[in-house]
This record gives C-alpha cells, structure tokens and sequence, in this order.
C-alpha cells in the first residue's frame, strides 16, 4: 500500500510558465522526506484551466466511489464497527485536506487487512490513493487567461468547483518572443 502526502495536482498551461515549471532536469517542484510531492502536467495554452477543471471532476467522481462503497459498508451486516465508525467520519470530513489524511492513515491499514475476505475492503483498496483531499492548482500566464483562453478562464471559475487559479502577470505571450496579448499594457513595445 502507498499512502500519499499531501496531494498537490498542478494544471500548468503550456508556455512560459510550464518552461520555468516543468523543463526537466530542474523543477521548482519537491518532494517531502518521504518522496511525495506534487503532480505536475500541462496542455495547450488556449484550454488548460479545462484541463485542470476535467482533472478536479475525475478525482470528484473517483470520491463519489469511495462514499458509495463506504455507505455500503456501513448498511453491511458484516463490517466491523470500528470501520464503520471510521467510514462515517472520512464521509462527513472527507473535504477536509488534513482530517481526510488523518482518516486515510486509520483506514487503510483496516482496508488492507480484510481486502481477502470484504468485497467493500477490496474495493477500498483500489481507490485508497484518492482518500486523501487533493489541492488542484491550474496556473497560467495572463496572455492565456485573458485572451485566448479568458472563456476557460471564466467557465472554471463560474463553474463554484474547489480549485486555485494562479494567473502570472507576465504582460505578454511569453513563449512566443514577445508578442502582444490582451493582458500587454497600451503601447508597450
């Protein structure tokens, strides 16, 4: 079994931001002692806050999962009591990035020792890397946020889901030389 950290999901749009992000053998991103960290990808400038966005509803249906195998566990004359206290509390904290990690480290190891013998345990076990709450990050320049992808933009954010948005003020499409975007200040050269 693999217990994740912290899970940070980065949505980068392709441009200079995933050059000074993603360009291998160097990155800003780390890992903890225990080599977790961040995972990083990145799509085309004009759809990435999408990208990000289909990233955080796939890891929502993969929750939905969770709870629904867990409610089955619960209404289970088999499962034991202490998983169904625990399943009961991961549902009613399960948004809540350290109280859902904290309940991961209770649960797994419960989950783990029945998977031969529970149907629910065995279930469990495949989707335990999404017990964990995941930060989603979709990060951007503003050339991409306010121009060619400002409809993206928007739907992400119109959309109320649980994601951060990092725009960088960079005033310009930067991976293409210079070239003005509707971000780029009136007259600058």
């Amino acid at each position: 079994s693999q217990l994740f950290g912290d899970r940070q999901i980065v949505a980068n749009a392709t441009g200079c931001s995933s050059i000074y992000s993603g360009s291998i053998p160097s990155t800003p991103y780390t890992t903890n002692e225990k080599g977790q960290g961040p995972a990083w990808a990145n799509s085309l400038f004009e759809d990435f806050c999408e990208f990000g966005l289909g990233m955080e509803l796939a890891n929502e249906k993969m929750r939905e999962r969770i709870e629904k195998v867990m409610n089955e566990a619960i209404a289970a004359d088999c499962t034991p009591a202490e998983a169904k206290e625990l399943f009961t509390a991961w549902i009613a904290d399960k948004n809540d990035a350290e109280k859902s990690k904290e309940l991961a480290a209770k649960i797994i190891p419960v989950i783990e020792a029945g998977k031969d013998k529970c149907d629910h345990c065995k279930q469990l076990v495949e989707l335990e890397g999404y017990m964990i709450k995941r930060s989603q990050w979709i990060i951007g320049g503003d050339g991409a946020s306010y121009d060619i992808g400002y409809g993206g933009l928007d739907h992400v954010i119109a959309s109320g889901k649980d994601v951060n948005i990092l725009v960088l003020d960079t005033e310009v499409y930067s991976n293409t030389g210079g070239q003005s975007s509707k971000a780029t200040p009136l007259g600058a050269i």
